[in-house]
């Protein structure tokens, strides 16, 4: 049974460094060939400090910090039946290789659809560089719940 009681939990804050050699790695994982995330140099010639992260990155940061399957156990949710559904992310401010990002989360919602046969958790991620929220996510993960035969 999936603790609804966990509605409004929200992970303590910890930081994460941003390191070229993950950045790197992200990018040969998800086929980004930009020279402005792996080169310093291009990242300058486009007016940059630094190499700016791809958007999506922040997605990997998220599981160093408190990741879904640490929120899964959490709530008492069984990893079978289990599907990252979607995941939106709003920006506002460029994340760069060098800066030291605090990540926490927040359990925002729980709700069932099709009388109880799928479960929808929504968490909300925040990013901060500093005190400066730099980015958000909007997570939903998908329980696929096993019924009992009426």
């Amino acid at each position: 049974m999936i603790d609804r009681t966990r509605i409004g939990f929200e992970t303590e804050a910890t930081e994460v460094d941003i390191d070229a050699w993950r950045v790197k790695l992200f990018c040969q994982a998800i086929g980004e060939t930009d020279p402005v995330y792996r080169d310093a140099d291009a990242a300058r010639a486009a007016g940059h400090p630094a190499c700016p992260v791809p958007p999506t990155f922040l997605k990997a940061v998220e599981g160093e910090h408190f990741s879904s399957a640490q929120l899964m156990k959490l709530l008492s949710v069984p990893l079978r039946g289990v599907l990252h559904a979607e995941q939106s992310f709003d920006h506002h401010a460029s994340v760069y290789v060098g800066d030291r990002i605090g990540v926490s989360r927040t359990v925002v919602d729980i709700y069932d659809k099709k009388n109880g046969a799928f479960t929808f958790i929504v968490v909300d991620t925040h990013y901060r560089r500093a005190a400066q929220l730099v980015a958000s996510s909007r997570q939903t993960i998908l329980v696929r719940n096993a019924l009992e035969p009426a």
